[in-house]
């Protein structure tokens, strides 16, 4: 390692010592025979999670797995994936891993509001937002990626994965992989409920697509609950986002689910993804290109 590589490397360990960084992993099943695949899932990612270090020390210090188990929505948990989580989570992996059962709030907005509030009070300073079937993109090289852009002042930072690439290389990044500085993001807000997951969704606003294979597909406007955070964190603090190509070797991908009522939803959120942030940057006066000047210079492709 060279003189240039030896400074940096310090820098970092100071920073660490400095900035404690927290995962939070949402997870749910709605039917018992889905809890199987979602453990797999979250107990790779955490594994992974736990695996990657810097100078020794485990750079994660605590991992927040929030079951979203709020009855008002249909959809949510059947109630037995907690369960399963303690059950391979027995002691709690040197008590940096916490199972939350949130009983209360949407999985998009209230869910992970709750998960910032337990981070933040346990004095963790940047929560990494992931969904636990991106957990092979987790790797020494991307999270050291994503530590060294909060160094450098990124205040939301987004690994551009798979057919989100583009979008998150434009600031438009998601918490399917992403980093943010805890008392920033709940300065501007949080994630405003404008964009939280409808109750009652015969009273929901729609965004419709088509799919090759499903036909008409349609989604409701809420979720991408990034997008108004975002343009808040730009707009308050200035040039503070950084999206990040993934790091490291061997197989990267998003994990989509095979299951055809899960598969048919999937679909429709990525194929109405756009319109949707477009709804929600309208909401505040504002286009997605206000995102793109939000890029630290160095972060813009």
């Amino acid at each position: 390692m060279g003189l240039i590589g030896v400074i940096m490397n310090k820098d970092l360990k100071s920073f660490l010592e400095r900035e404690k960084v927290g995962l939070i992993l949402r997870v749910y099943a709605e039917e018992e025979s889905q809890i199987p695949r979602r453990l797999q899932m979250v107990r790779e990612f955490v594994d992974r999670a736990l695996s990657v270090k810097h100078n020794g020390r485990t750079i994660i210090s605590q991992i927040n797995i929030l079951v979203w188990a709020d009855k008002n929505y249909p959809e949510s948990d059947c109630g037995k994936t907690a369960d399963g989580l303690k059950a391979i989570f027995p002691h709690a992996k040197g008590n940096k891993v916490f199972i939350n059962t949130v009983e209360h709030g949407d999985l998009y907005c209230g869910l992970l509001n709750y998960g910032l509030t337990l981070q933040t009070q346990a004095h963790v300073h940047y929560s990494i937002i992931a969904s636990a079937e991106a957990y092979s993109y987790f790797n020494e090289e991307t999270l050291m990626a994503m530590v060294e852009a909060a160094k450098k002042g990124a205040l939301a930072i987004g690994i551009a994965l798979n057919k989100l690439t583009e979008s998150i290389l434009e600031g438009r990044l998601a918490n399917t992989f992403a980093m943010w500085h805890n008392l920033s993001l709940l300065s501007v807000g949080g994630f405003d409920l404008h964009a939280a997951k409808p109750i009652d969704p015969q009273k929901a606003d729609y965004k419709i697509g088509w799919d090759e294979d499903e036909g008409e597909i349609h989604y409701h406007t809420a979720g991408v609950e990034e997008i108004i955070p975002l343009i808040r964190l730009v707009k308050y603090f200035g040039q503070c986002l950084a999206p990040i190509l993934p790091q490291g070797k061997g197989v990267q991908r998003y994990i989509v689910p095979t299951e055809p009522g899960l598969h048919k939803r999937h679909m429709a959120k990525m194929l109405t993804k756009t319109e949707r942030q477009t709804a929600h940057a309208n909401w505040l006066g504002f286009s997605l290109t206000y995102l793109k000047g939000g890029i630290l210079p160095e972060y813009r492709k």
